[in-house]
């Protein structure tokens, strides 16, 4: 959903929808004064019947109205009851008993329809909570733990996509347009679900955007999940290269590509559903939007298609009301491919969801206002144009094809229903090849597997009858060919994919330039099974380090990793020969940038784990990183590894580097085993200290793991300011300036915290760090 700053990709509104307009904006000197109404948007609308003509007054008010604050709890299960259940036992009753000019509030609630009671909703709209002095302490959390990445600040209906997908810990999954990230958020979570803390699902995850930018902005949503099972590229959505595998020799396999079990097309779209956070939106909106957008979203959709593996599932979704961005997009697709896809209905999951089915008729408005229920009836002056600009897939099938691909199975969610957004998600299954690769090998696979129950020779399956078979499908009516496959596959081997370069160019589809987007679309066709490739990015890529690298090696065998981690995941950038941070991935993650090579244009990927320190004399020149300690703490031995009470807890958060004989003597006889000028992790399991006299403010279930630098001396936390700050409110309740935290003067460039100047200065030559970064 959202423009897209390239195809395939996303851009403006500050998030993810620009609602750009062409021609210059009216200055306006107050939000209020922004008119939130649009004569064409009425009309426009109002013929489409996407709501009966009594409901659409009640659609326009919550149109206008604003939007309520909406938040999604993330991160591992336990960590995330624990989240929730400080919400519900500590902010629900501070909200309950605050008012705010005499007038009471309504706290926050559970949404009734996502799973688990980890979507929530406030009835208070963003900018007042943020304004609002009464409410500046949950504010507060919300900022601090959205910044740590316990909680995500997203609107209730974008949370609805991800949960269609049905993403389990072995799929391969790919996002075509992630940024800003917050549903691609949702699949990491769903990935490692049911996946022990430490240890990695077997699937993986890609983060995609054509915006370089906005694939940046990725990283860092992904950096706070923690997840060595992801990927963020960098391509046009169309054109997401094929991934070969490669036989036993090392040999590419032409005809045998990766394939994912799920994808999530969150397309480009015009955002017209989004005027409640959104309000430019109605300026100028015009129904040439959707046309400029149309060719790129069903491009999209089309690639996915060849990307996903037959019995996989995929989900198209937009913000957009428009049914020539939704339905016209989907119903075309489907069509196109003869039965190869279907629409899966969905009507049984999440039934306390509001929703409305998919539109089976709609109308096209040119530029003079005028609505057309078909192509045919746009008029064509005496030279022949007049058509140009539009397209006859922007139309609806006939009424018995719309029937026969049941478009009424499409969702269409509207504000006035549950306090939301607008929104239309299709979702789709492919139940048969497409390519005639896929279907070559779906040949080869089932011929193997008669053989092995039946006996059956797989000579005795002529490579002709298969050709056959992939071109014609004339009977086939449960595996029939795509239109105009084979002559697509073919123009494809002779290099045809070269010369239609152009419909598949990088530069964003404008919607000032509508109708030359939509002409070329129609008159050059797209490969969507073979798109030529994007340019490698200019940067430094990663490269793989070998358990014997020098460096690497000196670092697993000082912090003692144990055998249980893979030795094949660890990777850095290497610039003039050195590298500053050691990343992990997971061996999905490395097969697969091992088979793509250069044609994966990758930002980054998994987790940091190590990085270099700057402290002289350090015994290794490597320390742990926080965000890679959930990762490494199963396979650290016990002597970096120190199991505190409640009270130690409590000391390390209190004191800025407490020396080590104000811990407890059992803390400081541990400590002494770790070398001086070290990392180490410092462990608060509830579960074993329970009967402790002194108990956090906030109950808790899940481990804390905090990581430490063990100085000559002394001990201190070793975490950036918000991780610091939602630890000390977690633990200790209290809210702190993120600025300056617990004693600590906090710089926001560094990673380490540095003592205050109004502190007692730093021991001399205790070796503790000050500047990690």
């Amino acid at each position: 959903m959202g423009r897209g700053g390239k195809r395939g990709g996303r851009g403006g509104r500050g998030g993810k929808n620009s609602g750009h307009v062409s021609g210059e904006r009216q200055s306006y000197k107050r939000f209020e004064d922004l008119r939130r109404d649009n004569d064409n948007f009425r009309k426009y609308y109002m013929a489409q019947k996407i709501v009966s003509d009594e409901e659409f007054p009640e659609l326009m008010e919550s149109m206008r109205s604003v939007l309520p604050t909406n938040f999604r709890i993330t991160g591992s299960r336990q960590q995330a009851i624990d989240i929730r259940e400080q919400i519900i036992n500590e902010f629900v009753p501070y909200i309950k008993e605050t008012s705010i000019e005499g007038a009471e509030i309504e706290p926050p609630h559970p949404l009734e329809w996502y799973p688990n009671n980890f979507g929530w909703q406030f009835m208070i709209p963003r900018v007042a909570l943020k304004k609002s002095k009464e409410l500046s302490k949950f504010h507060s959390f919300l900022v601090t733990e959205t910044e740590v990445g316990n909680i995500s600040r997203q609107e209730a209906v974008s949370m609805v996509p991800p949960l269609f997908l049905d993403v389990q810990p072995s799929h391969y999954v790919l996002d075509m347009c992630a940024a800003p990230g917050s549903k691609t958020a949702q699949l990491i979570e769903a990935l490692h679900s049911d996946v022990e803390v430490g240890k990695t699902p077997e699937g993986l995850v890609i983060a995609n955007d054509a915006d370089y930018k906005r694939a940046c902005m990725l990283v860092h949503q992904m950096n706070r999940l923690n997840s060595p099972n992801i990927i963020v590229t960098n391509h046009s959505g169309e054109r997401f290269p094929n991934i070969y595998r490669q036989d036993a020799q090392g040999k590419r396999l032409s005809r045998d590509i990766v394939q994912f079990d799920r994808i999530l097309c969150d397309v480009p779209c015009s955002g017209d559903g989004t005027t409640r956070k959104n309000v430019r939106v109605w300026e100028k909106w015009r129904p040439d939007d959707a046309y400029g957008l149309n060719p790129i979203q069903s491009k999209i959709l089309q690639r996915a298609a060849y990307l996903l593996k037959t019995g996989g599932r995929m989900v198209y979704s937009t913000c957009s009301l428009n049914p020539i961005e939704n339905e016209a997009v989907v119903a075309h697709v489907l069509d196109h491919f003869e039965g190869a896809l279907r629409l899966v209905d969905v009507s049984d999951q999440l039934p306390a969801l509001k929703r409305r089915p998919g539109l089976a008729t709609w109308k096209v408005m040119t530029r003079d206002g005028t609505l057309h229920d078909e192509y045919e009836s746009i008029p064509v002056d005496e030279a022949g144009n007049g058509r140009r600009k539009y397209m006859e897939k922007f139309f609806p099938l006939s009424s018995e094809r719309m029937q026969e691909l049941n478009i009424d199975r499409c969702m269409r969610i509207y504000s006035h229903m549950q306090n939301t957004g607008g929104f239309f998600v299709a979702v789709l299954e492919k139940v048969a090849p497409i390519s005639v690769d896929e279907k070559r090998k779906a040949a080869a696979e089932e011929a193997a597997a008669e053989e092995a129950t039946f006996a059956v020779p797989v000579e005795a399956i002529k490579s002709d009858d298969v050709t056959a078979m992939d071109t014609d499908c004339a009977e086939g009516a449960a595996n029939p060919a795509p239109k105009r496959l084979a002559d697509e596959a073919e123009a494809s081997d002779s290099g045809a994919a070269e010369a239609d370069s152009d419909a598949a160019d990088t530069k964003r589809a404008k919607i000032d330039s509508a109708e030359k987007v939509g002409d070329r679309a129609e008159r050059q066709p797209y490969l969507p099974d073979n798109p030529r490739e994007d340019p490698a990015l200019v940067e430094n890529p990663f490269v793989f380090l070998e358990p014997s690298h020098s460096d690497l090696k000196s670092i697993l065998e000082y912090y003692g990793i144990k055998d249980s981690m893979s030795r094949n995941g660890f990777l850095s950038r290497i610039e003039n020969g050195a590298f500053r941070s050691v990343y992990h991935v997971s061996d999905s993650v490395r097969e697969l940038m091992e088979l793509a090579g250069q044609r994966l244009r990758v930002v980054n990927t998994g987790i940091r784990v190590f990085s270099r320190n700057s402290v002289k004399d350090a015994p290794c020149s490597f320390r742990l990183v926080c965000e890679g300690v959930p990762q490494l703490l199963p396979h650290l031995p016990d002597r970096y590894v120190i199991d505190v009470s409640f009270r130690d807890l409590k000391t390390l958060l209190d004191e800025v580097n407490p020396l080590l004989t104000a811990l407890s003597d059992e803390c400081h006889e541990r400590l002494k085993s770790v070398p001086a000028s070290s990392s180490v992790v410092v462990v608060y399991d509830p579960a074993k200290h329970e009967n402790d006299e002194e108990k956090p403010f906030t109950r808790m279930t899940a481990q804390l793991m905090v990581p430490c630098w063990r100085g000559q001396v002394s001990l201190s936390v070793h975490m950036d300011k918000n991780q610091l700050c939602s630890l000390i409110h977690r633990v200790l309740g209290r809210s702190v300036d993120r600025n300056t935290v617990g004693g600590y003067k906090l710089d926001n460039n560094k990673t380490a915290a540095t003592r205050s100047a109004a502190e007692t200065p730093v021991l001399a030559g205790n070796g503790d760090i000050s500047d990690a970064e």
